[in-house]
């Protein structure tokens, strides 16, 4: 029999009490006529269902001349069909599958009788009887398990009861129901329903002390108590096995010599090394039928009481109901804690194979085990006593009591304890007190306990937890002092102390000292012990990035992050990465550059120098376009689709989150009334602002916290966070801010990446043999060693395996060693992924090139198998699997469940259902957090709630412009104080009234009339000295010296990326926000608000510059009576009162943002806790390059050891590092650096600096050794031909030429060339092109018009403005609304059946922007399968050496002309088109007519042509982009380019600098004359480059590196015209 699987409908089993024991039971057999031997064909997890056919001579289905039985399976899902012999079946099977019955032979229901007598004497003594039927018939037997709800017995007890057959032919009585006695027995009874669940009898087990049918040593017997012997009744005497009698033990005792009886059931619970296994069938009544599980699993069901089940090994209690077994057990022992459970259908047990009293099989000592447990578990002979389990509460305290030589023998009952699944805090204690001892301390041999309990997962899942619930204030005798200890211990006996630095919870040990120095908890009420402070500065010696002691020792603490220098000249002074702020300062935006920024090098002499490039390189491709976006602001040249202005901001209240203190702000209404929230990105989580009250001579950078579309819809309101210092003194009410944001650059991405980095030492860099010098040596993975390289291969090849292959694929081999030869034979691979995986799995940091269409994703789904497979006993840490995008990370992770389920995706931008269900945060939902998390996490918010109640006292003192009288009393003396309400009282001279005589029973109501007095003033609110904000207009630029009148701003608009905008914009805001989707939808029902209604008051200094001398000289604190002075004296005294009181509560601010800051950094490390848990329990870890960055300290404290990254020349080199930690001991980069790069926001440093080459790129352009796929699977020869230059050795897949022919179109591969110009940009920064939008509609109506689905055909296109055109054009015809339109960039990795390309490029300048990167090109020609079409200018396209090869191999067989060759779905003739009208006249559909809107004649376009060519200086040579970025490197200078020859093309893109066109040109979607003619004024190109420089305004003349040779004279004045800033990436 075949193991189990399928689970649903099996129709045709035996028949119930039909041959059930003398027969075999169920059938089980899969072939026809034979039962025992067939294959029952359930195995797997999509529960295949089947008809079974039995033997049956009669011709009958499933009977062996009895009845037909019906068994139902209990069916998850998956495909339900009948199952005849060995045939697995197809088809949809009955909809009721799954509930799992075998119905008895019922001969009469609803009978009634009394009990005539009981077997063994005494009813309570027995376990059956007879019953004396009231219709007077025979007698008939019963059993007390049947009895309904177990009630009691009694002779000539009233009964009613059912009577079934048994396979003896006998009678026995069922379902019995107790009556009451005057229970009229002639009555007619009513059938038994009863939907309770069956309970077992306590009375009658077969395993109990009523009676032994099993072999015994006394060889005789006599029946001395009562059983059950059904089925078949019991007739007179009984000889039950040879030697006559029956001895007195167990009735369903096993095989095996007697042992001493036990009343513990524990000893019998849970599957023993020899036991069988069985899978519940059916169940009826008390008792049940197991499938037998194994591969010695016999075809017959094995009979089961509910009395012999002693027990659970399982979590799952099961659930009531008709068809479950109900088992209570004594005191709950051995049930899991359950008080009771049940048996359900399709439920696994073990058990002890033993025989009734007819010698038949039954089980016995049965154990309900969790799903899957049999396939580990053994059977054999009869189940061995067990011996009971030692606790882990046992364990720890035999540990603790042992002395030091004991406990260096029992260091693997050490490791047992830590790394036990119930080890939790409340025996951490008692650990850190053992390893802090000092007598195993100073034992040289005790080096592994330490380590062992370092290397732990559940220390380390608790340990940080424990400190921060002791540092929350509830403090455990000693601890923080034996965890120092223990750690320092650590410390010391490591070799090298950075490479722990990041298992080691420092941080959170420095800041619970803190909190117990300033609480005056028990352990450091007297200030720490010098034992204590040894420690702690031993640790801040190893660790000074970690550890800082000021605060604990009582020193004013440093800012925990710089976020901006404080000066220029400290600035200029901060030379390293870890001293250089990440925020930009006022200097840095307003001036230039501060820092030096080198260029990405292929090689680095030291590990410092190689952090700090990239780390430079990443804040300056941020910092750039914000600095620019200011500039052009202040000139009021800025465009708003980069730059968003927002005047009139004010902050009007602060919120304390479980995030640290927020600031409110409120937006001016009439700037963003007409924003669409639900749409707009603008202000979206995460996004960088720059406030500024004087004219951005200082700024203030914050963070969107929260977007809340009510709030900022009725109230104009948004919630921002600092990104590092919790408070900053300038936000404060009265004040009117501006406020920009830059959307062309989203922060987030950047601040975790360069705060990593920033942190980042040279010892946590891994690999540094491979990253830094040139040609690397390769090793293998630190755990592949030649002693353990035997890897096994059954089922990571058992996929591709060739069907007709002559020889076998070996299924084990040493990887280390030469791969057999037979695999290349044996498996459906071709050679180069066969070398792919042999190179990943033999060196630790392998590099997988891929061209388009040769299978990466599947040469990284084998890896990944493989590992799996082979790294289990080596591997502490799941695998990290990063991609660049969320659908290639879908894609992937599907792949890899298919093999492996237990993973994880960090991220919420998934679109798969699969993986949602894998989403951290779903998986999180399902488990219970420790006892331990609970406490911590209420002694957080207990602090907390603290908190915020001294922050309300001091925001409230903040706000009033009144002196309290709580105030007053800490600005004077008591005798002060005294003397002034005494002064009072007498200046009063009247009725005191109410006025309390004792000057410290004064309340604020009391003094606030005292004020009033004083000051002779009914409002004393109105005396504060309020200073009132003047928002002055911008200054103009040349205020900063930054506006040159010759040169304009050449030199800081030159910085701007080429590109126009990015994209890919859709897919990189996906991107960027793939982070938990709390951060954009944060619950606000738990912050706490305060409002800040006042202007805050001014320093006194400040106060006193408006003071007159006489003022200035007044000292109130030498004054003897103050009533005696003038009004105005004592008003000003009440003003100086008011400051003083005012920054008294200011002061306080600061310190309690910074403790709120630190409960919230206590509570992420709490939670970052409860998230490892879940991580450390999987296999696979998948996540975005985004989450990697957002992430962070989680990976960090994971530390994957094992990281594969698909897509991988797409990422940025200092994504990538981040990701790595020091322990890192295999990297697998997969990707092609010969597609798209890494996307960076600023072009020159793309261009100059090497900052888009990706670490993938650079070690392949190094020397390091690499795999190239060799054999593409998804184009057509005549597509995949077009890129043979790029990829010279790539061949084609036979079956690639196996593809139908195009449908529609007389060809399969064509380029359509016209001489239609593009548009004028207008507002957008991107490039249409009109009649290009309209062919392309025409055409894909076309296509489906042909047969084609819509979903077959993709139309791409190399810019967003076109793909926005697009889209419009497509909706309007509802036949191909639902076509798939997107960038080149969104779809790299994607494929389709028919591509349609749009160049969209066609200009006199001849300017080819992206279609001149070679990256793109390949992207966009390599994603059809069957067919590509391309419409595009082609005479554009000439001078561009890889577009010439296209070309001149396209019209080798004519397929580039400027008609496309359509077919005619109706006649099969073929007609050629040159426009989108006749393509509308041929498909007869007239929403694509467009009368020829736009276009121009061949004639004008040649004549535009010729009086280009007639310009002098045209002559500009285009460099030649080719693959190789790194030629560059050999020029001399920094990023200087060639112009011509190898190397980047220098002008990638040049047109894309500015939007707005020139007026000398007409637009291409209006031109009807014909261009204008070459007779132009020569002075308004004297000294330019080209005519380009007439085509966009702003840099002198457009001169731009994609224009070629300049030509000599004086340059021409920039008109003064609006510029816009563009960005890409």
């Amino acid at each position: 029999m075949g193991p189990p699987g399928g689970k649903g409908k099996s129709e045709g089993g035996k028949g119930y009490w039909e041959d059930d024991f003398d027969d075999g039971g169920f059938d089980k057999g899969g072939k026809k006529g034979d039962r025992r031997k067939g294959d029952s064909q359930r195995d797997g997890k999509g529960g295949e269902k089947g008809y079974k056919k039995g033997d049956g001579k009669a011709g009958e289905k499933g009977e062996k001349g009895g009845e037909k039985g019906d068994r139902k399976g209990d069916g998850k899902a998956g495909d339900k069909g009948d199952r005849k012999g060995d045939s697995k079946g197809s088809g949809k099977g009955k909809k009721d599958a799954g509930k799992g019955k075998v119905e008895a032979k019922v001969i009469s229901k609803g009978l009634r009788g009394k009990i005539y007598s009981f077997l063994g004497g005494k009813a309570s003594q027995a376990h059956s009887g007879f019953i004396r039927r009231a219709d007077g018939e025979n007698d008939v037997y019963f059993d007390l398990v049947d009895v309904i709800e177990g009630e009691p017995m009694e002779k000539d007890d009233v009964v009613e009861f059912d009577i079934v057959e048994g396979t003896d032919k006998k009678h026995y009585a069922a379902r019995i129901k107790k009556l009451p006695k005057d229970t009229d027995l002639k009555e007619a009874g009513q059938s038994l329903k009863s939907t309770a669940a069956h309970v077992a009898s306590k009375t009658g087990s077969l395993t109990g002390g009523g009676l032994s049918l099993g072999p015994s040593k006394l060889g005789g017997g006599k029946l001395t108590g009562g059983v059950s012997l059904r089925p078949g009744g019991l007739t007179g005497a009984v000889s039950l096995r040879p030697g006559g009698g029956v001895p007195e033990t167990s009735a369903a005792s096993p095989k095996v010599p007697s042992k001493p009886a036990t009343d513990d059931p524990e000893e019998d619970a849970g599957p023993a090394d020899d036991c069988c296994w069985g899978r519940v069938v059916s169940v009826r009544g008390t008792f049940a039928f197991l499938q037998q599980l194994g591969n010695d699993a016999g075809p017959k069901d094995i009979f089961c009481r509910a009395a012999d089940v002693v027990g659970m090994n399982s979590l799952d209690p099961g659930s009531s109901g008709p068809d479950s077994l109900e088992i209570v057990l004594p005191n709950v022992r051995n049930s899991n804690g359950f008080k009771k459970f049940y048996l359900n259908l399709q439920d696994e047990v073990s058990y002890v194979l033993s025989k009734d009293h007819m010698g038949k099989p039954c089980a016995a000592s049965v154990v309900k085990e969790r799903k899957g447990a049999w396939r580990t578990g053994r059977r054999g002979g009869p189940r061995k006593p067990e011996v009971k389990k030692e606790s882990l509460k046992d364990q720890v305290k035999r540990l603790t009591t042992m002395d030091v030589d004991e406990l260096l023998q029992n260091v693997s009952l050490f490791e047992e304890v830590l790394e036990s699944s119930e080890f939790d805090p409340s025996h951490l204690h008692k650990i850190v007190a053992m390893l802090a001892s000092k007598d195993l301390a100073d034992e040289t041999r005790s080096d592994r306990f330490y380590r062992v309990f370092l290397d732990s997962s559940p220390m380390q899942a608790s340990l940080r937890t424990t400190i921060i619930k002791q540092g929350a204030g509830k403090h455990n005798g000693n601890f923080l002092e034996e965890v120092s200890r223990v750690i320092v211990e650590i410390v010391t006996r490591t070799t090298i102390p950075k490479e722990i630095r990041g298992q080691l919870p420092l941080v959170e040990l420095v800041e619970a000292w803190e909190n117990s120095v300033r609480m005056g908890s028990t352990v450091a009420r007297k200030g720490l012990s010098e034992d204590v402070v040894v420690m702690l500065k031993c640790l801040e010696k190893t660790f000074p990035e970690d550890v800082t002691l000021d605060r604990v020792l009582g020193l004013k603490a440093p800012k925990a992050q710089r976020s901006a220098a404080e000066s220029y000249t400290e600035l200029l002074e901060a030379d390293h990465y870890r001293d250089m702020p990440i925020l930009p300062t006022s200097q840095e935006m307003i001036g230039q550059c501060a820092f030096e920024v080198t260029e990405n090098m292929r090689t680095y002499d030291t590990c410092d120098d190689y952090i700090q490039t990239h780390f430079m390189l990443l804040r300056e491709d941020y910092i750039e376009p914000l600095r620019v976006g200011i500039k052009l602001f202040m000139q009021n040249k800025h465009s708003p689709k980069d730059l968003r202005v927002y005047q009139g901001v004010k902050v009007v209240g602060v919120l304390s989150t479980w995030e640290g203190l927020v600031y409110r702000i409120e937006l001016r209404k009439d700037e963003i009334r007409s924003i669409n929230w639900d749409k707009s990105k603008q202000l979206m989580y995460g996004s960088l602002l720059c406030f500024s009250d004087n004219n951005f001579q200082s700024l203030i950078w914050a963070t969107v916290w929260r977007r809340d579309e009510d709030l900022i819809a009725k109230q104009s309101q948004l919630d921002v966070k600092l990104p590092f210092n919790p408070w900053d003194d300038r936000i404060q009410p009265g004040k009117v801010f501006c406020c920009i944001e830059n959307v062309s650059i989203y922060f987030e991405a950047y601040r975790h990446v360069l705060v990593a980095m920033q942190n980042m030492r040279s010892a946590d860099v891994p690999f540094q043999n491979t990253l830094l010098p040139h040609q690397p040596e390769p090793v293998p993975p630190t755990f592949v060693k030649a002693e353990t390289d035997l890897w096994h291969f059954h089922n990571v090849f058992a996929s591709c395996e060739k069907a007709d292959s002559p020889v076998a694929a070996p299924k084990s081999f040493n990887i280390l060693q030469e791969w057999p030869e037979a695999l290349r034979q044996a498996l459906d691979l071709d050679p180069s992924q066969l070398d792919a995986v042999h190179h990943s799995l033999t060196h630790a940091f392998a590099l997988i090139q891929g061209p388009p269409g040769t299978g990466k994703t599947f040469v990284g789904l084998k890896i990944v198998h493989a590992l799996l497979e082979n790294t289990k006993g080596v591997r502490h840490s799941p695998i990290l699997v990063v991609c660049m995008t969320n659908h290639a990370l879908d894609s992937f992770l599907e792949g890899i469940y298919k093999i492996c389920e237990s993973m994880v995706r960090i991220g919420s931008r998934s679109k798969s259902e699969l993986m949602m269900q894998r989403n951290l945060r779903e998986l999180l939902a399902g488990t219970q957090p420790s006892r331990e998390y609970f406490q911590a996490r209420r002694s957080l918010m207990d602090r907390r709630d603290h908190l915020r109640e001294e922050l309300v006292k001091a925001m409230e003192g903040v706000d009033r412009h009144y002196l309290a009288v709580a105030d007053a009393k800490n600005l004077m003396s008591e005798s002060q104080f005294e003397q002034f309400y005494k002064g009072f009282l007498d200046y009063f001279d009247g009725d005191l009234g109410a006025l309390p005589e004792d000057p410290w029973e004064v309340d604020d109501d009391v003094w606030h009339r005292v004020m009033k007095v004083w000051l002779e003033t009914k409002d004393p609110e109105k005396l504060a000295p309020v200073v009132k904000h003047q928002v002055g207009g911008l200054p103009s630029f040349e205020k900063f010296g930054l506006v040159d009148e010759e040169e304009g701003d050449e030199d800081f608009l030159q910085a701007i990326n080429d590109g126009a905008e990015e994209e890919a914009a859709h897919e990189n805001h996906d991107r960027n926000l793939d982070v938990e989707q709390q951060d954009e939808k944060k619950k606000s029902f738990k912050d706490f608000f305060q409002e800040m209604n006042n202007t805050w008051l001014p320093y006194m200094e400040d106060h006193w510059e408006t003071l007159s001398p006489e003022m200035r000289s007044l000292n109130w604190t030498e004054e003897s009576n103050l009533w005696s002075l003038s009004r105005d004296k004592r008003r000003e005294i009440y003003r100086q009162w008011l400051i003083e009181a005012h920054h008294e509560h200011r002061s306080i601010l600061p310190e309690l943002a910074r403790l709120l800051e630190r409960n919230s950094d206590q509570r992420a490390a709490l939670e970052r806790d409860k998230k490892l848990a879940v991580l450390r329990e999987m296999q696979i870890v998948g996540m975005t390059t985004t989450a990697v960055s957002k992430y962070q300290l989680l990976l960090k404290e994971l530390r994957p050891e094992i990281c594969i990254v698909e897509e991988a020349a797409e990422v940025l080199e200092s994504h990538i590092l981040t990701a790595l930690h020091a322990r890192t001991q295999h990297v697998v980069l997969i990707g092609d650096h010969q597609q798209l790069r890494p996307s960076t926001a600023v072009y020159r440093l793309s261009k100059n600096f090497n900052l888009d080459v990706s670490l993938f790129e650079r070690l392949i352009h190094n020397g390091a050794e690499h795999v190239t796929l060799l054999q593409q699977r998804r184009m057509h020869p005549k597509v995949s031909r077009l890129i043979k230059p790029l990829y010279p050795l790539l061949r084609d897949h036979a079956r690639t030429s196996e593809y139908p022919e195009v449908m529609g179109v007389d060809a399969r591969c064509f380029f359509m060339k016209h001489h239609q110009y593009e548009d004028s940009e207008g507002e957008s920064h991107s490039k249409e092109n009109s009649f290009e939008a309209h062919m392309v509609a025409a055409l894909c109506a076309h296509l489906v018009q042909s047969g084609y689905e819509e979903s077959q055909i993709t139309v791409l296109s190399p810019y967003l403005g076109q793909v926005r055109l697009l889209k419009q054009k497509l909706k309007r015809d509802p036949t191909i609304e639902k076509v798939h339109i997107t960038a080149v960039d969104n779809f790299q990795g994607e494929e389709n059946d028919i591509i349609v390309i749009s160049l969209v490029r066609s200009n006199r300048a001849k300017q080819m922007g992206f279609l001149a990167v070679d990256n793109r090109i390949n992207v966009a020609l390599t994603r059809a399968k069957h067919g590509m079409f391309i419409i595009g200018n082609a005479d554009m396209l000439v001078t561009h050496p890889l577009w010439q090869s296209i070309i001149s191999e396209l019209e080798s067989d004519n397929c580039i002309r400027d008609a496309l060759p359509l077919i005619d779905k109706e006649n099969g003739k073929v007609f050629e088109v040159r426009t989108p009208d006749e393509i509308s006249v041929l498909i007869g559909n007239d929403l694509h007519d467009t009368g020829g809107a736009g276009m121009i004649s061949l004639d004008e376009y040649r004549s535009g042509q010729q009086a280009k060519k007639n310009f002098k200086g045209n002559g500009r040579g285009r460099g030649a982009p080719v693959a190789d970025r790194w030629s560059e490197l050999e020029t001399p200078g920094k990023g200087g380019g060639k112009k011509g020859g190898k190397g980047k093309h220098s002008g990638v893109a040049a047109d894309e600098s500015f939007s707005a066109t020139s007026v000398s040109w007409p637009a291409a979607s209006t031109a009807k004359e014909p261009p204008a003619r070459p007779q132009r004024p020569a002075k308004s190109m004297a000294g330019e480059d080209g005519v380009e420089c007439e085509l966009v305004e702003g840099k002198k003349g457009e001169e731009d590196e994609e224009a070629g040779k300049k030509s000599g004279g004086k340059k021409k004045k920039p008109q003064k015209q609006k510029q816009v800033l563009l960005m890409r990436g």
